[in-house]
């Protein structure tokens, strides 16, 4: 199954690419500047975002070292269930038919009282 970015992975992989993308933007500006040349500032920015996205958008492995552990589905009684369990319950809900929802009645105390205008 394909890995996941988990939380702490995208914390580290959003912090890689401004540093990258700070770092290769100055570098650029500088080199740039000295050069008179706008068009190595952007080159170098643009390498920058590229080499960022390269390590940054794919779930790579280093990316996923914190996976989130889920708790077992609960069923309806509110025991945990079994995957396994849970689809043969499934199969045997969908033959049955829905039970009907049920309305509480209220007992009148505590509601708005009607008040009629004179």
């Amino acid at each position: 199954s394909p890995t996941q970015m988990d939380f702490e992975g995208q914390k580290l992989a959003d912090k890689l690419h401004q540093i990258i993308t700070a770092a290769f933007g100055v570098i650029g500006f500088i080199y740039g500047y000295l050069q008179q040349r706008f068009g190595y500032t952007m080159y170098i920015s643009m390498v920058g975002l590229c080499i960022s996205a390269i390590i940054c958008v794919p779930d790579w492995g280093f990316l996923n070292k914190n996976p989130l552990k889920w708790q077992k589905p609960l069923s309806e009684e509110g025991d945990s269930v079994d995957t396994d369990e849970k689809e043969e319950n499934e199969g045997e809900a969908a033959t049955q038919a829905p039970k009907p929802k049920t309305k509480k009645k209220s007992s009148g105390k505590g509601g708005k009282s009607k008040k009629t205008k004179r």
